[in-house]
């Protein structure tokens, strides 16, 4: 075994890194991820076929963009308030950022 051997065996196990789940192309159904710029079997651009839909305006953007190109609205924040963890209260239902002793609104004990 020889170094090109060897070399070729390590490079045919790895894999692109995929940018969510694999998904279908509208024009000819091979399987593609996000990751990838074109589809190999049509060479469409992936970035053209799938589009982030605005909740504000409705407006469909690239995929990759932080904001909408027509209102501004921010994708980025709203996926940090979608990650963020709320404590709440089982007594009263209050939202709290941070765990308390003590619950800020009913005052019932929660350790």
């Amino acid at each position: 075994m020889g170094l090109g051997d060897f070399l070729s065996g390590l490079f045919k196990g790895s894999k692109p890194v995929s940018k969510g789940p694999p998904r279908k192309c509208p024009s000819c159904s091979e399987t593609v991820n996000l990751s990838m710029e074109r589809c190999p079997k049509c060479g469409v651009r992936i970035k053209s076929m799938f589009r982030r839909k605005c909740p504000k305006c409705n407006t469909l953007n690239e995929l990759d963009i932080q904001r909408c190109r027509q209102c501004r609205y921010d994708f980025e924040a709203e996926l940090q308030r979608a990650k963020k963890t709320y404590y709440v209260c089982p007594r009263c239902g209050y939202k709290m950022d941070t765990m308390y002793t003590r619950c800020p609104a009913c005052n019932v004990r929660l350790v």
